[in-house]
Protein backbone atom coordinates (compact mmCIF):
# COMPACT_ATOMS: atom_id res chain seq x y z
CA UNK A 1 0.00 0.00 0.00
CA UNK A 2 2.88 2.41 0.64
CA UNK A 3 3.76 2.48 -3.04
CA UNK A 4 0.46 4.11 -4.02
CA UNK A 5 0.48 6.68 -1.23
CA UNK A 6 3.49 8.39 -2.78
CA UNK A 7 1.80 9.31 -6.06
CA UNK A 8 2.52 12.89 -6.98
CA UNK A 9 0.02 15.07 -8.76
CA UNK A 10 1.34 17.32 -11.48
CA UNK A 11 0.86 20.97 -10.64
CA UNK A 12 2.76 22.08 -13.72
CA UNK A 13 1.68 23.59 -17.02
CA UNK A 14 -1.48 22.59 -18.81
CA UNK A 15 -1.06 19.36 -20.73
CA UNK A 16 2.16 18.36 -19.01
CA UNK A 17 0.66 15.06 -17.87
CA UNK A 18 0.17 13.89 -21.43
CA UNK A 19 3.46 15.16 -22.84
CA UNK A 20 2.24 18.15 -24.84
CA UNK A 21 2.39 21.82 -24.06
CA UNK A 22 -1.29 22.63 -24.60
CA UNK A 23 -2.80 25.14 -27.03
CA UNK A 24 -1.27 28.51 -27.76
CA UNK A 25 -3.44 31.56 -27.19
CA UNK A 26 -5.29 32.87 -30.23
CA UNK A 27 -3.91 36.34 -31.08
CA UNK A 28 -7.13 37.17 -32.94
CA UNK A 29 -9.56 36.44 -30.12
CA UNK A 30 -12.02 39.34 -29.57
CA UNK A 31 -11.16 41.84 -26.88
CA UNK A 32 -13.18 42.16 -23.68
CA UNK A 33 -15.95 44.72 -23.86
CA UNK A 34 -16.42 44.29 -27.58
CA UNK A 35 -20.07 43.29 -27.22
CA UNK A 36 -22.46 44.74 -29.84
CA UNK A 37 -19.87 45.41 -32.53
CA UNK A 38 -19.94 45.47 -36.32
CA UNK A 39 -17.00 44.81 -38.62
CA UNK A 40 -16.27 47.80 -40.83
CA UNK A 41 -14.80 45.50 -43.53
CA UNK A 42 -17.22 42.56 -43.94
CA UNK A 43 -20.28 43.84 -41.99
CA UNK A 44 -20.24 40.84 -39.61
CA UNK A 45 -21.88 41.38 -36.22
CA UNK A 46 -20.51 40.41 -32.80
CA UNK A 47 -23.04 39.60 -30.12
CA UNK A 48 -23.25 37.04 -27.29
CA UNK A 49 -19.56 36.12 -27.77
CA UNK A 50 -19.88 35.09 -31.41
CA UNK A 51 -19.52 36.60 -34.88
CA UNK A 52 -22.32 36.13 -37.41
CA UNK A 53 -23.74 37.57 -40.63
CA UNK A 54 -27.14 39.28 -40.70
CA UNK A 55 -27.43 41.78 -43.57
CA UNK A 56 -30.72 43.36 -42.46
CA UNK A 57 -29.57 43.91 -38.90
CA UNK A 58 -26.17 45.18 -40.06
CA UNK A 59 -27.79 47.76 -42.37
CA UNK A 60 -30.11 48.89 -39.60
CA UNK A 61 -27.35 49.22 -36.97
CA UNK A 62 -24.58 50.65 -39.18
CA UNK A 63 -23.79 54.25 -38.32
CA UNK A 64 -25.73 54.28 -35.05
CA UNK A 65 -24.44 54.62 -31.49
CA UNK A 66 -25.77 51.16 -30.59
CA UNK A 67 -22.73 49.29 -32.01
CA UNK A 68 -18.99 49.87 -32.11
CA UNK A 69 -17.16 49.87 -35.44
CA UNK A 70 -14.28 47.36 -35.27
CA UNK A 71 -12.39 45.06 -37.61
CA UNK A 72 -13.33 41.43 -36.95
CA UNK A 73 -10.62 38.85 -36.13
CA UNK A 74 -11.05 37.13 -39.50
CA UNK A 75 -10.57 40.34 -41.49
CA UNK A 76 -7.45 41.10 -39.41
CA UNK A 77 -6.20 37.58 -40.07
CA UNK A 78 -6.73 37.99 -43.84
CA UNK A 79 -5.04 41.40 -43.80
CA UNK A 80 -2.06 40.02 -41.83
CA UNK A 81 -1.96 36.91 -44.08
CA UNK A 82 -1.96 34.65 -41.02
CA UNK A 83 -3.13 31.18 -42.16
CA UNK A 84 -4.18 28.41 -39.80
CA UNK A 85 -4.56 25.93 -42.66
CA UNK A 86 -2.70 25.36 -45.91
CA UNK A 87 -4.00 23.14 -48.70
CA UNK A 88 -1.49 22.09 -51.38
CA UNK A 89 -2.84 20.63 -54.63
CA UNK A 90 -0.40 19.02 -57.05
CA UNK A 91 0.09 16.46 -59.78
CA UNK A 92 -0.47 15.93 -63.49
CA UNK A 93 -4.21 15.34 -62.97
CA UNK A 94 -4.46 18.71 -61.19
CA UNK A 95 -2.69 20.38 -64.10
CA UNK A 96 -5.21 18.89 -66.57
CA UNK A 97 -8.33 19.65 -64.45
CA UNK A 98 -7.16 22.89 -62.86
CA UNK A 99 -10.25 24.93 -63.79
CA UNK A 100 -12.72 22.36 -62.49
CA UNK A 101 -10.87 21.91 -59.21
CA UNK A 102 -10.58 25.68 -58.65
CA UNK A 103 -14.33 26.05 -59.23
CA UNK A 104 -15.00 23.26 -56.72
CA UNK A 105 -12.75 24.91 -54.12
CA UNK A 106 -14.33 28.35 -54.60
CA UNK A 107 -17.87 26.96 -54.40
CA UNK A 108 -17.12 24.94 -51.27
CA UNK A 109 -15.43 27.93 -49.60
CA UNK A 110 -18.38 30.18 -50.48
CA UNK A 111 -20.83 27.63 -49.05
CA UNK A 112 -18.90 27.42 -45.77
CA UNK A 113 -18.18 31.15 -45.42
CA UNK A 114 -21.85 32.04 -45.90
CA UNK A 115 -22.55 30.20 -42.62
CA UNK A 116 -19.37 30.93 -40.70
CA UNK A 117 -17.59 34.27 -40.40
CA UNK A 118 -14.28 32.64 -39.44
CA UNK A 119 -13.87 30.35 -42.48
CA UNK A 120 -12.33 32.20 -45.43
CA UNK A 121 -9.65 31.72 -48.06
CA UNK A 122 -6.78 34.16 -47.52
CA UNK A 123 -5.10 33.63 -50.88
CA UNK A 124 -4.33 31.12 -53.60
CA UNK A 125 -0.74 30.98 -54.87
CA UNK A 126 0.40 29.11 -57.97
CA UNK A 127 3.85 27.69 -57.24
CA UNK A 128 4.22 25.76 -60.49
CA UNK A 129 2.02 24.73 -63.41
CA UNK A 130 1.03 21.59 -61.52
CA UNK A 131 0.96 23.00 -57.94
CA UNK A 132 -1.39 25.36 -56.13
CA UNK A 133 -1.27 26.47 -52.48
CA UNK A 134 -4.48 27.65 -50.78
CA UNK A 135 -4.16 29.47 -47.43
CA UNK A 136 -7.22 29.50 -45.15
CA UNK A 137 -8.13 31.31 -41.94
CA UNK A 138 -9.04 28.10 -40.08
CA UNK A 139 -7.65 24.59 -40.04
CA UNK A 140 -11.16 23.18 -40.48
CA UNK A 141 -11.66 24.96 -43.82
CA UNK A 142 -8.38 23.57 -45.20
CA UNK A 143 -9.46 20.07 -44.15
CA UNK A 144 -12.92 20.53 -45.64
CA UNK A 145 -11.56 21.77 -48.99
CA UNK A 146 -9.10 18.87 -49.15
CA UNK A 147 -11.88 16.36 -48.43
CA UNK A 148 -14.14 17.95 -51.07
CA UNK A 149 -11.44 17.59 -53.74
CA UNK A 150 -10.76 14.02 -52.60
CA UNK A 151 -14.47 13.07 -52.75
CA UNK A 152 -14.76 14.46 -56.26
CA UNK A 153 -11.49 13.23 -57.81
CA UNK A 154 -9.99 10.66 -55.38
CA UNK A 155 -6.16 10.68 -55.32
CA UNK A 156 -3.91 10.87 -52.24
CA UNK A 157 -4.93 13.02 -49.27
CA UNK A 158 -2.61 13.67 -46.31
CA UNK A 159 -3.15 15.77 -43.15
CA UNK A 160 -0.27 17.07 -41.01
CA UNK A 161 -1.10 18.93 -37.81
CA UNK A 162 1.30 21.19 -35.92
CA UNK A 163 2.11 20.19 -32.38
CA UNK A 164 1.81 23.56 -30.60
CA UNK A 165 -0.50 25.72 -32.71
CA UNK A 166 -3.87 25.40 -34.35
CA UNK A 167 -2.38 24.74 -37.76
CA UNK A 168 -2.75 22.01 -40.38
CA UNK A 169 -1.18 21.30 -43.74
CA UNK A 170 -3.32 19.31 -46.16
CA UNK A 171 -1.73 17.71 -49.22
CA UNK A 172 -3.75 16.38 -52.16
CA UNK A 173 -2.20 14.93 -55.30
CA UNK A 174 -3.17 12.82 -58.24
Amino acid sequence: MGRYDESKKSSGAKGKKFGHAGRAEDPYRPEEGQEASICSECQALYQNKRWFFDEKLARRLAGTDKVRQVVCPTCRQVKDEYPEGILTLSGDFFKERRGEILTLIKNEAARVSSRSVQDRIIKMTEEAKDKLVVETTTEKLAQRLGRAVYRAYKGALDFRWAEMNRFVRVYWSR
